[in-house]
């Protein structure tokens, strides 16, 4: 229930709202088209001429595909003639073709042919949905805000390292963006959460220990000019103190608490598809060195790092709600699964 509960803030409904509503004209999507978005991976769209793919971008219908020169582009679903869905058009010749009547678009939007209807002036009027891509560290991104207002897109690291030194994949979460966001930067979950882990981890290092004997850290929070760091301190003993820092940086990414020594970094980036659903983008990856055959083969199968098992052939976690994500009552009474739950 929203609201104030003894000692903890909480949001109240017209505050949820506010935050968690994407769609155009609201507050949060209007400022969240300000900033370059993750549309899609590179490899949904593999090559020139391929196969246009749909897209669902804080509740708008779109068309990715890539012209005959392999230049992405992000298009409004619907054909501005009649409506049909240019995701059963024809992908050829530099533009994306209407099945219904062979209305064709470049990916600027720019209608170029109109088979059906003579008068070419019609093209002039007709301005269809088109925001401009641009590709980097294996995604294809987009701009969806005023034109006059485009920033840079952002030299991140992790986009800027080759293509050796880096991972990027994503997966379907069935939870609106901020809500799933937050979860992220939340440090007193994962003794709970992924218990699993901690427990199996307390074998070998003091960290893990750590988070498992002392599951009340104290907050302290700092507002940068990027976002928020979140620093939670576990009390080790009156001298020491374990700090577990995390990062949230607008608008979207937040960052995986380095573990040092021979770990990758991680980022997230939680974007939202409507206000239920989000795309949860991953990276990992080194400043200064290639990933091993024996990390990217872990991160692909969903068994390393912070990413997730995958139903074969889409960006669907095997264990969803539908599922109860996998939720195994008899191992989590015979204590095989702490939450019962493999994989947290």
């Amino acid at each position: 229930m929203l609201g104030q509960a003894e000692g903890v803030a909480m949001f109240t409904r017209e505050e949820h709202e506010l935050l968690s509503r994407t769609g155009r004209g609201t507050p949060m999507g209007d400022l969240l088209r300000r900033y370059w978005v993750p549309a899609l991976l590179s490899e949904e769209i593999p090559g020139p001429d391929c196969p246009p793919v749909r897209v669902k971008l804080m509740g708008e219908d779109l068309i990715a595909f890539r012209d005959s020169v392999g230049q992405p582009g992000l298009l409004g679903e619907f054909c501005s003639h009649r409506g049909a869905s240019l995701y059963l058009g024809r992908n050829d010749g530099n533009g994306l073709r209407c099945s219904y009547h062979g209305w064709k678009y470049e990916v600027s939007g720019k209608l170029v042919e109109t088979p059906n209807c003579l008068d070419t002036a019609i093209r002039e009027r007709i301005n269809h949905t088109a925001y401009p891509c641009k590709e980097a560290g294996g995604v294809v991104w987009t701009y969806m805000g005023p034109v006059e207002k485009t920033p840079a897109l952002p030299d991140f690291e992790w986009l800027l390292v080759p293509d050796t030194h880096r991972h990027a994949s994503k997966r379907l979460e069935e939870c609106h963006w901020l809500q799933a966001l937050e979860v992220d930067i939340d440090s007193s979950h994962v003794a709970w959460l992924h218990r699993e882990n901690v427990l199996r981890g307390a074998q070998q290092n003091e960290r893990s220990r750590w988070m498992r004997d002392f599951t009340e850290p104290a907050f302290d929070i700092v507002e940068k000019e990027y976002g928020l760091l979140i620093a939670a301190r576990r009390d080790v003993d009156p001298d020491n103190y374990y700090w577990r820092i995390n990062e949230w940086l607008v608008p979207w990414y937040t960052f995986t608490p380095s573990e040092g020594g021979p770990a990758p970094f991680g980022v997230h980036a939680w974007v939202p598809i409507d206000d239920h659903t989000t795309w949860v983008y991953s990276f990992t990856w080194y400043a200064d060195r290639p990933l091993s055959e024996e990390q990217l083969a872990g991160f692909r199968a969903g068994t390393q790092g912070i990413y997730c098992k995958l139903v074969p052939g889409t960006y669907r976690p095997l264990h969803d709600p539908s599922t109860d994500w996998g939720m195994d009552r008899a191992a989590q009474k015979r204590g095989d699964l702490w939450m019962g739950i493999a994989g947290y």
